[in-house]
């Protein structure tokens, strides 16, 4: 399973947001595809799917030019207390060296699950077999790969068609 930019291990830092009972599930996804004057986004959109980090929970959107046709993909850090669609809860650099070719989107990916699922318990406090929750990841790109500046792999929880509440570290959901 891939990440696309459009499209985080505890919480973003915000103040203002509503509290919440503890950490949960919200069924049912909102509309997250649209134009831009249907479309509201919340949070911090980012540029750079890097820029997302450790702790911090963020929505993903669709914004489709009426027009044109034409499809931006747009991310979004949000409170991880407000509801949200992922969280990040871990991140691995790849062991391979500067010199190492690009593995390949395949062998890439197949490290990211692995790494991402041995990690999953820690996190989360129950085995990924008995959680709701699946796994996500954000593979390196090839071209970001050959030229060097990033080897890192994050990890992230989601459920599909629906939003979390809270943060998901430790909640054994």
């Amino acid at each position: 399973m891939g990440f696309l930019a459009i499209a985080v291990l505890g919480c973003s830092s915000s103040e203002n947001s509503e509290s919440s009972s503890g950490p949960s599930i919200l069924p049912g996804a909102l509309a997250r595809m649209g134009d831009a004057d249907s479309l509201t986004l919340e949070g911090t959109i980012i540029n750079f799917q890097y820029e997302l980090r450790l702790q911090d929970c963020f929505n993903e959107y669709r914004l489709v030019d009426e027009e044109t046709g034409d499809i931006t993909d747009l991310t979004t850090i949000v409170d991880c207390r407000r509801p949200h669609d992922s969280e990040i809860y871990s991140e691995f650099v790849h062991p391979a060296t500067a010199e190492v070719p690009y593995p390949g989107k395949t062998e890439l990916e197949r490290w990211s699950a692995v790494k991402c699922y041995e990690n999953f318990k820690d996190f989360i406090g129950l085995d990924y077999e008995l959680s709701e929750l699946e796994i996500g990841y954000i593979p390196p790109t090839q071209e970001d790969w050959e030229i060097g500046l990033y080897r890192v792999v994050t990890c992230y929880v989601f459920v599909p068609g629906s939003q979390l509440s809270g943060s998901m570290q430790g909640s054994k959901i």
